[in-house]
């Protein structure tokens, strides 16, 4: 409906209300009820709906009447819930009948049959399933299953129908109506829910006589195995690191003596000569240093590998361990290990 057939509407509307609602309202006009509506209808006739329509939702609510439902039946239209709207003049028209008030009763219910064809409605089309019960919700309200498959008014804008069943994914479907006409909705069968896994029952303890073994002991040992050979490995690497050295102390020398191969040396070869041997002497004492600590680390590596403990057959008991204790000593010119412990 366009802006002016709107305004051209609810200008008629307002007249017959002007007509018919004063003819219902209560001739004391002291209660609170009466203050309300009369509030109502001055809101009304300024077209200010959105400050109208409570005031009389609450008059109607304290004390029903014929003329008041049809005021707010006016004010919701003009708020542009039609369906809101169309619903309540339906009942103001029901309303009018019973208190004989037939003038009334035919301004409304007149109302009604201009706006139904201005209606936006929907349908909910509900599979039949032979295994589920569905359960059909708009928005938020339960939708009896003799309204499936039936043309429903509802007010324009957006609306959720959710669509569940006991065993079943439920699911839900929104759509977003602007005018007159029908959208239909089509629920597809709901998917079954995943089963929840049964919990395992825990199994019974088993109680054994036959003494356990120990996995630590052997995980101790495989530890222990695993440090000798790394020490092992580190010696096989510190000697040949003392040999690169050693050779290369030589090899220092023997350049400091081809620096001075003349009697008496001159000074500066000479000077050549004593930094040669200073290097040569350098590299020599790392040479033993290293030649020192990797035979003593391949000596603790071969100690600490034997002397990792072994885990006993099944059944068997535990056999008395022995213990050691490694005391490594390097100096700059030798390396040491000391062992002691119960054997």
């Amino acid at each position: 409906m366009t802006a002016a057939k709107r305004a051209a509407v609810l200008s008629a509307l307002a007249l017959v209300s002007l007509a018919v609602v004063p003819s219902v309202a209560r001739a004391d006009g002291g209660t609170a009820a009466d203050a309300l509506f009369r509030e109502g209808r001055t809101l009304l006739d300024a077209k200010r709906f959105d400050e109208a329509c409570p005031k009389l939702a609450e008059s109607q609510k304290q004390e029903p009447g014929a003329g008041t439902l049809l005021a707010l039946a006016l004010c919701h239209e003009g708020q542009g819930k039609t369906a809101t709207a169309w619903n309540e003049l339906n009942e103001a028209a029901a309303l009018g009948k019973r208190v004989g008030r037939n003038d009334l009763a035919g301004a409304a219910q007149k109302r009604a049959n201009a706006m139904e064809p201005l209606l936006s409605r929907i349908v909910v089309h509900v599979p039949k399933a032979e295994d589920a019960e569905y359960q059909v919700k708009c928005d938020g309200e339960p939708l009896d299953a003799k309204l499936w498959d039936t043309p429903i008014a509802v007010d324009p804008g957006e609306h959720h129908v959710d669509v569940s069943a006991k065993g079943k994914v439920a699911r839900s479907y929104a759509v977003r109506l602007t005018g007159a006409g029908v959208t239909e909705i089509l629920v597809d069968k709901l998917d079954d829910s995943p089963r929840a896994t049964a919990p395992a029952k825990p199994a019974r303890a088993r109680l054994d006589s036959a003494p356990v073994p120990e996995p630590a002991t052997e995980s101790r040992g495989g530890a222990q195995r695993t440090i000798g050979l790394t020490l092992v490995g580190l010696g096989v690497v510190s000697l040949g690191t003392g040999a690169y050295f050693g050779g290369r102390a030589l090899g220092e020398s023997a350049e400091g003596r081809r620096a001075c191969s003349l009697t008496p040396c001159p000074a500066q070869e000479q000077a050549a000569a004593t930094d040669a041997n200073d290097r040569a002497k350098s590299s020599m004492l790392v040479s033993i240093v290293t030649i020192g600590a990797g035979t003593g680390a391949i000596a603790l590596g071969t100690v600490v590998y034997l002397m990792a403990p072994s885990s006993p057959p099944r059944g068997a008991a535990p056999s008395t361990r022995m213990t050691a204790r490694f005391a490594p000593s390097v100096t700059p010119t030798q390396a040491s290990v000391g062992v002691t412990g119960a054997f």
